[in-house]
C-alpha cells in the first residue's frame, strides 16, 4: 500500500519543481484549482469515530473526514458521511456535504479520501491520497483538489470540524447510518416502520443541523410517506 502512496510523492515531486518533498517528510499537498497547494502545518484526529485530517496554509485551511478510523476509500458527496473541507483567506468554506448551483455546474459535490497506511508508531501516523469538489453552502462557489496526498500525518488529536460546525458532520453522520438500515430493510419485516421513522427523523436532524438548500433532503423525508409498508 505504501508503494503506491510513494507513487504519489514521486509523482507530485516531479510536478511541484521548488516545492519537493522528502519522501519521508510528513506532508499534505495537492493542486487546488490546477495551481500547486501544499500545507505548512498539518495534523490528524479520530473525531466521531473516523479520522479527520488537516492542513493549513497562510490562512487557507483543508479537512479531511472521514466516517471510520480505518484502512479504505471513502466516498464525498450526497448523503455519504464522509466530508471533504476547505476555508479560504477570507473564511468562506466549500464542502462536499454542498450541492451545486444547477446554474453552476453539472458536477455534483464528489471525490474520494483513500486511507491507505495507519502506522504502529507513536504517536500513530496516517497515509493516503484524496481528490475533491466542494462547493460553499448557496452551490454558486465551487474549488476543486486533485492528485492529493497525506503522507505520514501525526494522530496528535484535538481538532474540530469546521463544516457548519460539528453538529452537521455528526447529523450527516447518522443520516448515512439511517440510511444504511433503511436501505438493508424489506418493507415485509415487522420493524420496518420503526426503521423507516428513525431514518426521517435522522434526515430531519440532518435539515436543521445543515440546512437543505436545492430541497433534496426534503425530498426524500417526503417520498417515504408515513413509513407504512
Amino acid at each position: 500500500m505504501r508503494t503506491g502512496v510513494l507513487l504519489c510523492l514521486a509523482l507530485l515531486t516531479l510536478m511541484s519543481c521548488g516545492d519537493q518533498i522528502e519522501f519521508n517528510d510528513p506532508s499534505i499537498q495537492g493542486n487546488k484549482n490546477g495551481n500547486f497547494w501544499r500545507a505548512q502545518s498539518y495534523a490528524a484526529d479520530i473525531d466521531f469515530g473516523g479520522f479527520l485530517v488537516e492542513g493549513r496554509n497562510r490562512g487557507e485551511t483543508v479537512q479531511l473526514v472521514t466516517r471510520n478510523d480505518v484502512r479504505g476509500t471513502f466516498n464525498l458527496g450526497g448523503d455519504n458521511a464522509n466530508v471533504a473541507i476547505f476555508r479560504d483567506l477570507n473564511g468562506v468554506v466549500y464542502s462536499t456535504a454542498n450541492a451545486p448551483d444547477p446554474s453552476l455546474s453539472l458536477y455534483p459535490a464528489d471525490g474520494q479520501i483513500i486511507v491507505e497506511d495507519i502506522s504502529n508508531t507513536q504517536p500513530k501516523t496516517v497515509t493516503g491520497t484524496f481528490w475533491f469538489n466542494a462547493f460553499t453552502e448557496d452551490g454558486l462557489r465551487a474549488v476543486n483538489f486533485n492528485e492529493g496526498v497525506f503522507y505520514q500525518v501525526s494522530l496528535v488529536g484535538g481538532l474540530v470540524a469546521i463544516d457548519n460546525g460539528s453538529v452537521c458532520l455528526q447529523a450527516t453522520q447518522q443520516a448515512s447510518i439511517a440510511a444504511a438500515a433503511f436501505n438493508a430493510i424489506d418493507t415485509t419485516a415487522p420493524n420496518y416502520t420503526e426503521i423507516c421513522n428513525a431514518y426521517k427523523g435522522a434526515l430531519n436532524a440532518k435539515i436543521t443541523a445543515c440546512g437543505d438548500q436545492n430541497g433534496s433532503i426534503q425530498a426524500v423525508v417526503e417520498s417515504l410517506g408515513d413509513c407504512i409498508p
